[in-house]
């Protein structure tokens, strides 16, 4: 399945993202089926609009899984130092530790009580690893990103989730089923913690975070760029089994008690429904929600390659 080649062309000082055909774009009669919900087309350039510059967060790791994907990624953020706690065991140990030595990183053994006041938690499986700030891509970037694929993009975009464990869980759910990454806006959100990173147990190295400063404006942006956007809400009429989400798009998941705020669901061309059998239970928590869309999208694509 391949989407239409995009290059980035310069027109007036301006960059721009264009399509050499609409076949899973938003162009000339590609729409996904989305029932009970008015089809809009978008401009085929992007207008001008800025966005968020880098951000950075503490530079700790914590969890087996997550420093032991550092360390095989350390050529992207490298590692400056891994801490043991005195007694750990395991070959996943002797694995760190035969890393850390090939790259050079200096390894300590510490007591485990030295470890939980550096992880801020006893959660930690007995490592520690600290390294450079964690960078956020920008959006920029993203448009870049979305010009060299040779798929159709799937993008999650984490609209105020503020539980790392739903934020981690959510990458790691996004990265198995193929996104090519994950927004989240800057302000009344959880961004990309020590916590987030246990959650998503070593996913953020290899899954690029996108940090907005106005998530409705930046959904806009890739609209403009061809991406259909599609919103999760347990009250929506219309069924996530109905809609055709083999198109590029970005799924928007909202927050675990607000769900999708009025300018972020504005800019869904369609917002839909997980269909629940239990009434006692009427939601799933972000990252369940978004593991299921994810999924789905992953199943009708795997279909489609089939037929094709």
């Amino acid at each position: 399945m391949i989407i239409p080649n995009i290059a980035t062309k310069v027109t007036a000082g301006r960059s721009h993202i264009c399509a050499a055909s609409r076949n899973y774009g938003r162009g000339t009669g590609s729409s996904p089926e989305f029932k009970n919900q008015e089809v809009r087309k978008r401009p085929e350039v992007l207008s001008q609009g800025s966005f968020s510059g880098k951000r950075y967060v503490s530079g700790i790791i914590y969890g087996r899984h997550p420093v032991l994907a550092a360390l095989r990624h350390a050529e992207d953020n490298p590692v400056e130092e891994v801490i043991i706690a005195r007694g750990v065991k395991g070959n996943w140990v002797s694995e760190a530790r035969q890393l850390a030595q090939s790259l050079g990183v200096r390894w300590r053994v510490q007591e485990r009580a030295a470890l939980d006041r550096l992880a801020g938690t006893a959660h930690h499986q007995g490592i520690v690893a600290r390294r450079g700030s964690y960078r956020y891509f920008q959006m920029a970037e993203l448009l870049e990103h979305l010009a060299a694929l040779s798929e159709p993009a799937i993008l999650v975009a984490a609209d105020g989730i503020t539980d790392p464990m739903n934020l981690g869980n959510l990458c790691r759910s996004a990265l198995a089923a193929g996104a090519h990454g994950l927004i989240i806006p800057k302000d009344r959100a959880v961004g990309v913690t020590p916590a987030v990173m246990k959650a998503g147990a070593g996913a953020l190295e290899s899954l690029k975070i996108y940090r907005v400063t106005n998530l409705a404006d930046s959904l806009m942006r890739l609209k403009e760029a061809g991406l259909w956007i599609v919103g999760s809400d347990a009250k929506a009429p219309q069924n996530l089994y109905d809609i055709d989400l083999t198109v590029p798009l970005v799924v928007v998941i909202g927050s675990e008690d607000k769900g999708l705020r009025p300018r972020v669901r504005r800019q869904c061309d369609a917002v839909a429904a997980i269909p629940l059998s239990a009434p006692a239970i009427n939601s799933l928590n972000a990252a369940a929600a978004g593991a299921v869309f994810l999924f789905e999208i992953r199943r009708q694509r795997l279909q489609k390659n089939k037929r094709s």
